[in-house]
């Protein structure tokens, strides 16, 4: 009896966890407590390493700063132009002045290849209840080693020579919006272009005014321009639905004479088609430029229109294709992959012709690539791409701001 007092006494002290070391009985049973270990062993998933570097790029709003700078000084990053590679150097912003409507900013950059700019403006965009925007705007750049390989779509990669382009321009703007998605404006510019050629590669050795309109002699310029802008495209700064079409007619006078002066008409066109949710997007781009200059006058070889870099056709050189017209084709398949990250398949496709009725479908220089963005609803910071496929080789870009 005592025996038997002591084992049921044992039995009834025994923890919980100490009577499941007995042997299940049914398979309910075995499947039951293996629910209940597990429970035990669970734990929050972690984040790997670089989810949790865009996760503190997201939540500490490290690109919003970057391409909405706040109030006061703040350092610019960037690329000045085509072929600066990264600039950098003081900015300074301030908004709200003139009892609220208009801001100013200003900065000076420059880059390890010499490239400089300084630059300032006034922007009044919410006069008339943000019907009206004005801006006023002075610069001064100079890039001391620009590509040429010459005019036209036959342009041959062994002449590749270089120029130095400088320049002041002092100008404004202005434009109405009827409605948020229309603006019709103009504006002007007075242009004061420079370029050097003294090198053993420079643009003079293989060319001359006849082959490169405008290398002995620069006049000043004033450009005139209206345009007309088509704009649904949501978010504004890296579209994920809707469209742009943009119309703008240019014209440069010659302060010297007439012999420089020349007319333009651009038309550019986007389009976004969103995929699941707008996590995929489809993105088109055709831009299509023509200039044109009456009998006995030229346009000059620095202010034509080029294609060729990061931000058109992506697997050739900077200014490769070079002419008074101009056609570009572009198509993007974007796609979210982290959290302010973006992944992106691209194809590229353009022409340059002397005359406009020269631009065809046919004979198109093409490249195809796949790339990286950084940014957010706001803009693109950074974009990182490979583009290969064109006669120009590959090519990798490392390129501050979005493509279109």
């Amino acid at each position: 009896m005592r025996v038997l007092l002591l084992v049921a006494s044992l039995w009834l002290l025994t923890p919980a966890p100490l009577l499941y070391a007995q042997e299940p009985t049914t398979r309910a049973e075995v499947l039951r407590r293996q629910r209940e270990e597990k429970s035990q062993e669970l734990s929050p998933p972690e984040p790997s390493r670089l989810e949790r570097v865009l996760l503190d790029l997201e939540t500490g709003r490290l690109f919003e700063r970057l391409l909405n700078p706040a109030e006061g000084f703040y350092p610019k990053i960037g690329n000045i132009t085509t072929g600066s590679g990264i600039s950098f150097g003081p900015a300074y912003r301030t908004p709200g002045l003139f009892g609220g409507h208009a801001d100013f900013s200003a900065f000076a950059a420059g880059s390890f290849q010499r490239y400089w700019m300084v630059d300032a403006r006034l922007t009044m965009p919410r006069l008339a209840g943000e019907t009206v925007l004005l801006d006023l705007h002075a610069q001064r750049y100079d890039f001391p080693n620009e590509d040429f390989f010459g005019l036209g779509p036959e342009s041959r990669r062994q002449d590749h020579v270089t120029y130095g382009l400088a320049s002041s321009m002092v100008g404004g703007a202005g434009a109405v919006r009827p409605v948020p998605w229309l603006a019709l404006g103009g504006g002007f510019d007075y242009l004061t272009p420079s370029v050097a050629s003294d090198d053993d590669r420079r643009i003079g050795t293989l060319f001359d005014d006849a082959s490169a309109p405008g290398l002995s002699t620069q006049p000043d310029f004033v450009r005139y321009q209206a345009f007309a802008e088509l704009n649904y495209r949501a978010p504004r700064g890296n579209p994920r639905r809707g469209g742009r079409y943009a119309l703008a007619i240019a014209r440069f006078d010659d302060t010297s004479g007439d012999r420089y002066s020349f007319r333009r008409v651009e038309a550019d066109l986007q389009q976004y088609v969103p995929i699941l949710r707008d996590r995929r997007v489809l993105a088109f781009h055709a831009l299509v430029s023509a200039s044109d200059a009456d009998a006995g006058r030229e346009v000059p070889f620095y202010l034509q229109r080029t294609l060729g870099g990061p931000d058109d056709l992506r697997g050739f050189r900077h200014f490769r294709f070079r002419d008074r017209n101009l056609l570009l084709l572009q198509a993007e398949y974007r796609w979210e992959i982290f959290t302010a990250v973006d992944g992106a398949i691209f194809y590229d496709a353009g022409q340059v012709a002397p005359r406009l009725e020269d631009l065809s479908l046919r004979d198109l220089e093409s490249d195809y690539g796949i790339g990286f963005r950084f940014g957010t609803a706001n803009g693109v910071f950074l974009r990182v791409e490979g583009a290969f496929g064109s006669s120009g080789g590959k090519h990798f870009i490392f390129r501050f701001g979005h493509v279109f």
